[in-house]
């Protein structure tokens, strides 16, 4: 049961500048990437022909292909927005919904101890700017529906940034593999066209079969494992603002903490249960 020791607990931990602003090295990407890169790089060393795999020509085939392919679907501002999204995907930020929730039940009972006018140093002091606005509208005075309303605009804003961004990147994996092919393709005609030269088919082949393996890797290691991962910080960050909507409506009503923190509590039936344990061992340690 999470009830206000819990809260108190949870709050020295993570209240403050701690609660919004903290992150840390994603451990998942950081594990899946040593070891994905350990077992290719073993198997091209068993090959007994690791130079093969180099190839300048292939790479920049692909590179230069899916990104330029990407740059014609969509503005350099969408790429631009997207490769600052590489930091999101990169590094853990330390807000969960359970923190989020303790936040909302301490502040309502400072509310109730000092008046509304606690949430001024509560807002100044938040860096998210999400978290910041909706205690700036709370405490301003806003009705309960115009929050809302004007916090849910917010939202599906920031929901629609951030699926546009996951669509950069499952763009990049479709055209990764394609342009391999095309670089495939070019390795085959050259190698067609030097059938009469021996010396000149091994390396016509190994450009055709490298630029292949090249969008693969790209496509499969890269592009849209950062889509999958982008799509799940999204959903999270969807659940820690609807938590905040529903917080600050509750604020804006002077509930009482006990109303507050059951109503919120409502939101973790969003949360599998093995994901909120997980998380409160991480952060418990």
């Amino acid at each position: 049961m999470w009830n206000s020791r819990t809260s108190s607990a949870w709050m020295g931990r993570w209240g403050g500048e701690r609660l919004i602003g903290e992150r840390e090295l994603d451990q998942g990407i950081l594990y899946g990437a040593i070891i994905s890169s350990l077992l290719i790089g073993i198997g091209i060393i068993f090959s007994g022909q690791i130079l093969s795999f180099l190839n300048p020509g292939s790479l920049f085939i692909v590179v230069g292909g899916t990104f330029g392919a990407t740059l014609v679907h969509f503005s350099l501002v969408d790429l631009r927005r997207a490769w600052r999204e590489v930091e999101k995907i990169i590094f853990l930020r330390q807000t969960q919904p359970r923190e989020r929730i303790s936040f909302f039940v301490e502040l309502s009972q400072k509310i109730k101890k000092n008046g509304i006018m606690v949430l001024e140093g509560e807002a100044e002091s938040a860096r998210e700017p999400f978290l910041k606005k909706s205690l700036e509208l709370t405490v301003d005075g806003q009705p309960e529906q115009e929050l809302r309303r004007i916090l849910e605009i917010d939202m599906r804003s920031m929901a629609e940034s951030g699926s546009r961004t996951v669509h950069v990147f499952e763009t990049m994996g479709n055209y990764a593999p394609a342009m391999g092919l095309i670089g495939t393709l070019i390795g085959l005609i050259q190698m067609l066209s030097a059938l009469d030269n021996p010396a000149a088919v091994g390396p016509a082949m190994a450009q055709a079969l490298v630029t292949t393996f090249y969008g693969a890797v790209l496509s499969n290691l890269v592009f849209q494992p950062f889509a999958g991962k982008l799509r799940a910080r999204n959903d999270a960050d969807a659940l820690v603002q609807s938590i905040t909507i529903e917080g600050a409506a509750s604020l804006a009503k002077r509930e009482n903490p006990i109303v507050i923190e059951q109503r919120l509590q409502g939101f973790f039936a969003a949360i599998p249960e093995e994901t909120a344990s997980s998380w409160q061992r991480a952060h418990s340690a």
